[in-house]
């Protein structure tokens, strides 16, 4: 005979687990956000430091492009909206070749999850691991997929929650760049 509290117990962890497993479909198949220009504290701001070893083994340092547009991209392996997301990052990174970077930073991802997730998409740009989510925390970013727009000088001009598209992006940039123009 199975004791009251254990049966109480055992449907309570029942009831948790199918709450979670529940949580975890609606973060990993939600729309995440029209793409919308966002707030935040670092716009304005210079862009927080982001060295090191992208997955193609090369070293990065983002003021190594501090003369060029750079698209800072927080993603997901698992993101629905990050996959959707990912063929207009490609569009930009191709439309800026000569002025433009995306980078692009796992978050809550694994190694292997990110390499596989590109070998699958594509895409030709550094790709960092955040290991210690210091650069997740430094840009505030809560969920993926969430974008920066930096612009040559090193400042945080644009930030993006959800799903962006290069066409938003480079209303942006062109809106930027004119008002430096009529100076």
């Amino acid at each position: 005979m199975i004791d009251l509290n254990v049966w109480a117990v055992r449907l309570l962890s029942a009831t948790v687990g199918v709450v979670l497993l529940a949580f975890i479909v609606v973060l990993a198949t939600r729309e995440s956000g029209d793409g919308a220009a966002s707030r935040s504290p670092l716009i304005g701001e210079l862009v927080p430091a982001v060295t090191g070893e992208s997955l193609n083994g090369t070293n990065f340092d983002i003021d190594e492009f501090s003369n060029r547009w750079a698209l800072i991209n927080f993603f997901a392996s698992w993101c629905v909206p990050c996959e959707r997301e990912h063929p207009q990052l490609a569009e930009w990174q191709d439309r800026h070749s000569g002025n433009g970077i995306v980078i692009s930073i796992p978050f809550g991802d694994t190694e292997e999850d990110a390499r596989n997730f590109f070998e699958k998409h594509g895409g030709d740009w550094p790709v960092l691991m955040d290991r210690d989510a210091a650069w997740a925390v430094a840009f505030g970013v809560m969920r993926p997929p969430e974008s920066f727009l930096v612009s040559p000088g090193g400042i945080v001009v644009a930030k993006w929650q959800g799903q962006i598209t290069a066409d938003e992006v480079d209303r942006v940039v062109n809106d930027l760049e004119r008002k430096v123009a009529d100076r």
